[in-house]
C-alpha cells in the first residue's frame, strides 16, 4: 500500500500547477513608434521617448508612472539617478529637463539641430547634449557652453552632426562622435583635449566611468579605444560596419553590435573574448557595469541577453528592436520595439504575465493555484488515504 501511495504522490508532483509568479517583464503601448530608452543604474524605471511627442515612464513592476508630451518627436532620452532627473531632446532640437518622479518640467531649452544624443554626468548636475553642435547644459538649465565638431573625414557638403556623446561618472570628461568621422575627447570647461578619426561615419560612442577608456565605432568596419591622453588607438578591423557599441563601466570589455548580425566582446588591448550571431543587423547594445551581462536588439525583432558569451535567453518582440539598456547590476532590461516600451527582469526567460496571456488567447484554459491542480491533488490525498485503511 506504500508504494501505491508513493506513485500517486509522483503523479501530483508532476502535475502543473500556476503559482502565480511575478511576470519577468512588463510592456506598455507607446501609441508611436518608441525611438530611445533609458533605464535607471537600480533598474527601478525607465523611461521612453516616441515619434509623437510622448515621454513615458515606466516602473518596473509594470506600472506607468506618468507619460507626457514633449510637443515634437523624441529623439533621445536619458536619466540620472542623482537628482531623480529624466532628459529628453526633440527632433526640433528642444532639450527639456523633468521630474523622474512625477514627470514635471523643470525647464525647456534650445539647441542647433536634431538632438540625437544625450548623456548625464554621474552626478546629474550636467547634461550633454549632441545636436548639430555638442553643449553643456548645467542642472539649472543654464548653458556652459558649445562647441563644433571639427571637419572629418567626410566633411563633404554634410554638416558634421553629432551622432553619439557619453560622459564620464565623475563629470570631468566629455567624449562625442560625429558623422564626419570625428572624435572629440573634452574637459568639463569645454576644452578639446583630444581629436580622433574614423574614416566613416561615428555611430556609437562610449567611456568608462573614470574617462581611462574611451571607445568609439563607425561604418568604417574599425572599433577604436583610446586612453585618457588620447594616444595611439588599439584599432581593431570588425569585417563590417559597426552600428552600435557599449563598454563596460570599468572599462575591461567592450561589445559591439554588427551589419550583418554579430555580437562581439573585446577586452581593450588584448583582443576578442567572444562572439554571437543574432540573424539580422545588430541595431543596440548595452553592457553591465563589469562587462558580465551583454544584450543586443536586431533588425529582425529579438532581444538577446548573454552571460559571458553563453546566450541566456532571447525574446521576440514582434517589430525591430531599436534601443536597448541596462541597469548597471544588468538585472533590469529596458527595450524598445515598434510601438512598445518593455521592462525585463533578466533573471529569467521572460514570461507573459498570465493576464498578458488570457487576453492574447482567449480560448486558453488558466491554471491557477486553488483551482484544478489542487483539486487533483487534494482527490490523490484522499484516495491515498483511503488505500492506506483498507
Amino acid at each position: 500500500m506504500k508504494r501505491i501511495a508513493l506513485i500517486i504522490a509522483l503523479i501530483v508532483a508532476l502535475v502543473p500547477v500556476a503559482v502565480g509568479a511575478e511576470a519577468s517583464y512588463h510592456s506598455t503601448p507607446a501609441e508611436s513608434i518608441v525611438n530611445d530608452v533609458a533605464i535607471t543604474a537600480d533598474g527601478r524605471y525607465m523611461a521612453a521617448g516616441t515619434s509623437n511627442g510622448n515621454i513615458v515612464c515606466l516602473h518596473r513592476d509594470g506600472t506607468v508612472a506618468w507619460n507626457v508630451s514633449a510637443g515634437d518627436a523624441v529623439t533621445a532620452v536619458a536619466v540620472a539617478d542623482a537628482g531623480n532627473y529624466i532628459a529628453a531632446g526633440t527632433d526640433g532640437g528642444d532639450v527639456l529637463l523633468l521630474d523622474g518622479g512625477g514627470g514635471g518640467r523643470y525647464w525647456t531649452k534650445s539647441v542647433a539641430g536634431t538632438v540625437r544624443s544625450l548623456a548625464f554626468s554621474g552626478n546629474g548636475r550636467d547634461l550633454a547634449v549632441g545636436s548639430d553642435r555638442l553643449t553643456l547644459f548645467n542642472h539649472r538649465g543654464e548653458e556652459e557652453w558649445n562647441r563644433a565638431m571639427h571637419p572629418g573625414a567626410r566633411s563633404g557638403g554634410t554638416p558634421p552632426y553629432i551622432t553619439s556623446v557619453a560622459f564620464t561618472n565623475d563629470g570631468n570628461y566629455i567624449v562625442a562622435g560625429s558623422y564626419n568621422g570625428a572624435i572629440q575627447f573634452v574637459n568639463r570647461q569645454g576644452n578639446l583635449i583630444w581629436e580622433g578619426l574614423a574614416r566613416g561615419a561615428v555611430t556609437a560612442v562610449d567611456v568608462s566611468r573614470d574617462g581611462s577608456v574611451v571607445a568609439a565605432g563607425s561604418r568604417d568596419r574599425a572599433l577604436q579605444v583610446y586612453d585618457r591622453s588620447g594616444a595611439l588607438p588599439w584599432a581593431v578591423p570588425t569585417g563590417a560596419p559597426i552600428l552600435a557599441l557599449a563598454l563596460s563601466g570599468d572599462g575591461k570589455f567592450v561589445v559591439v553590435g554588427k551589419e550583418g548580425g554579430d555580437v562581439e566582446c573585446y577586452r581593450p588591448n588584448d583582443g576578442p573574448l567572444w562572439k554571437n550571431r543574432t540573424g539580422s543587423n545588430v541595431l543596440a547594445v548595452d553592457i553591465s557595469r563589469r562587462g558580465e551581462t551583454v544584450v543586443a536588439g536586431t533588425a529582425g525583432g529579438n532581444v538577446h541577453l548573454w552571460n559571458y558569451g553563453d546566450e541566456l535567453w532571447s525574446f521576440n518582440a514582434g517589430a525591430a528592436v531599436t534601443m536597448v539598456a541596462l541597469s548597471d547590476n544588468g538585472d533590469y532590461l529596458a527595450a524598445g520595439a515598434g510601438e512598445q516600451a518593455f521592462i525585463f527582469r533578466t533573471a529569467d526567460a521572460p514570461v507573459k504575465a498570465a493576464a498578458e496571456a488570457d487576453a492574447e488567447d482567449p480560448t486558453a484554459t488558466p491554471t491557477r493555484a486553488g483551482g484544478a491542480g489542487v483539486l487533483i491533488g487534494l482527490l490523490a490525498v484522499a484516495a491515498a488515504g483511503r488505500i492506506m485503511r483498507r
